[in-house]
């Protein structure tokens, strides 16, 4: 939905995959996106520090998401496979500070009001 899909087109687009299906997630606008996320744990003084890196480079773009410890979303970050290739992928770690280079989705000022979508009732929950 960052992007501008319907969760029937998202539901449609992944209806084939799970959650550990190898390269991408979900595809837009023929893009196939890739989606990473991460959440503190809610313990005191536990922010996120350290991200996932993909484990391969079948997508097209990656969308890195940084949830708050009740599922809203705080931030939302687009990288192209070319340029985050050249900027991390040799990089051993990865911390939200170094996705906070892509392209904002979602900006951390207007994320407080976001609550996490429910699925539609058409889409198929196994995506994601």
């Amino acid at each position: 939905m960052l992007l501008g899909s319907t969760s029937a087109a998202y539901g449609t687009s992944c209806a084939t995959r799970t959650a550990v299906t190898r390269g991408h997630d979900f595809i837009f606008q023929n893009k196939r996106y890739q989606v990473k996320a991460n959440r503190p744990s809610g313990k005191p003084g536990s922010p996120v520090t350290l991200v996932a890196k993909p484990s391969n480079y079948d997508w097209d773009f990656l969308i890195w998401i940084l949830y708050d410890r009740d599922y809203a979303i705080q931030e939302a970050w687009l990288w192209p496979v070319d340029q985050y290739r050249i900027m991390l992928g040799s990089k051993p770690r990865i911390s939200p500070s170094d996705l906070r280079a892509g392209t904002r989705l979602l900006p951390p000022s207007a994320a407080s009001n976001v609550a996490p979508s429910k699925p539609s009732p058409q889409a198929p929950t196994n995506c994601l």
